[in-house]
């Protein structure tokens, strides 16, 4: 008994332990005056528009990739269903700790008697292990090939092996047959075992995280931060393992203070590493916003939705 709330008392402490250190940093370290003129100095309005339409497509592409996962159990479900869920629940899950709340997807389905609990989870395991392969492999591409400067000789090393590890082990869930009740809980995971279905995930799965790096570039530039893609995917990976370990929501602080870090070491301007941590901030606020507006317009939603399966 003591144990358990030993642990709920950990982890609740160190989030907050490493959200107030995040805090400090960022107060006694930023340089708020220059930041804030070079925030001042971008086209906001630009910004917001591209964001937005890279953003459009990050969803329709992840709405597509859930669709896949779980159209052999619901056939007769419309995309329009599958964008509009995807676009609330994927655009507001940036507030929760490492998009945890992304799952909520599939409570809403199972809700409206579109999906049932248990495939509807192991679809969305298998999207959440295919995004872990390709963080990886962003981190290992951006080590090897990019302008970092590695705190510890064995992280290149250590990177490409993590992300051949997860690439082996995608293969067994996908592959391995070991029979009785396990060989049925897998089948739940490997979304109705087509091969053709796991290859479109795959390839979705890398173009939903292309349009990451295409949000983010554009983000960084809006403050004159110009990188090499291999650079922006291990901007990506790193500030993204830093806010899912940290278990603040959004990765609030903890990201702003990673940013700044990667972007300096990569030999950015400490200051305008400063602008481009807060900027992907600004590009974080767009995504939910986005995710309110089809919030707000749910009613418009579930009427269009109960039309089509009523046939009215």
């Amino acid at each position: 008994m003591r144990s358990r709330r030993t642990v709920k008392l950990r982890t609740f402490l160190i989030p907050i332990l490493v959200f107030a250190a995040s805090v400090f940093y960022i107060a006694s370290r930023f340089q708020w005056r220059e930041v804030f003129t070079a925030l001042f100095k971008a086209d906001l309005l630009k910004l917001v528009v591209l964001v937005s339409l890279s953003h459009f497509a990050y969803i329709v592409v992840r709405a597509w990739r859930w669709r896949s996962a779980v159209r052999h159990v619901i056939p007769q479900v419309t995309f329009f269903d599958y964008y509009w869920i995807t676009a609330v629940v994927v655009s507001l899950s940036m507030l929760t700790p490492g998009h945890s709340g992304e799952a909520l997807k599939i409570e809403v389905m199972k809700r409206r008697g579109l999906l049932g609990r248990l495939p509807g989870a192991g679809a969305f395991a298998l999207e959440r292990v295919m995004d872990l392969v390709m963080l990886s492999s962003m981190g290992a591409i951006g080590l090897v090939f990019g302008d970092f400067a590695a705190p510890f000789p064995g992280w290149k090393a250590g990177a490409v092996i993590l992300a051949a590890l997860g690439l082996l082990v995608l293969c067994g869930l996908l592959f391995f047959n070991p029979g009785g009740r396990t060989a049925l809980w897998l089948a739940q995971l490997r979304c109705g075992g087509s091969p053709k279905t796991w290859l479109l995930m795959a390839v979705l799965t890398f173009l939903s995280w292309v349009l990451v790096a295409v949000n983010w570039q554009i983000s960084l530039s809006a403050v004159q931060i110009h990188l090499a893609l291999s650079q922006v995917l291990l901007l990506i990976s790193l500030v993204t393992i830093g806010a899912v370990l940290s278990l603040i929501p959004a990765g609030l602080g903890v990201s702003a203070v990673v940013t700044t870090a990667v972007l300096t070491n990569m030999g950015v301007v400490a200051v305008t590493a400063q602008a481009g941590a807060l900027v992907l901030h600004a590009y974080g606020l767009i995504i939910v916003l986005f995710g309110l507006v089809h919030l707000g317009l749910w009613p418009m939603y579930r009427t269009h939705s109960h039309r089509y399966q009523t046939g009215e």
